[in-house]
């Protein structure tokens, strides 16, 4: 799990910090090769599996999959799937199933329909399933 100081941020620097990570994100003059390179320079490994579990749990939930399955295939506690569902549910995070709805066009589709393949018994390692997208 990340680790966050317990010092209070001034709220205004608060305010640049998510202005610059917005700006980032969304410039028109930073290609998609320089963003991608970029985070992955800026995030480490667990916070990219992090937002990514939490992204594609939104996009579950939205299509009206479980809290339980999506838990279980994900790997997400009880606690987080339940609390994304009640965001759902209150209609508190509409905007990344927007977002997420964008990138249900692209390669997130292959990647949804490979978690709930069955894995194959003997042979083949799950890395493998996912080596096409």
């Amino acid at each position: 799990m990340p680790h966050i100081s317990r010092k209070q941020i001034n709220k205004k620097v608060l305010q640049k910090l998510h202005d610059l990570l917005f700006d980032s994100i969304t410039n028109k003059n930073i290609t998609n090769k320089q963003q991608r390179l970029a985070f992955s320079e800026l995030f480490t490994p667990t916070e990219k599996i992090m937002f990514g579990k939490r992204l594609l749990a939104i996009r579950l939930l939205s299509q009206g999959v479980s809290p339980y399955k999506v838990g279980k295939v994900l790997q997400l506690s009880h606690t987080t799937t339940i609390k994304l569902q009640i965001r759902h549910e209150k209609g508190t995070i509409s905007n990344i199933e927007k977002m997420c709805n964008v990138l249900q066009k692209g390669p997130l589709i292959n990647y949804i329909e490979n978690l709930f393949k069955p894995l194959p018994r003997y042979g083949t390692s799950p890395s493998k399933l996912f080596k096409e997208m």
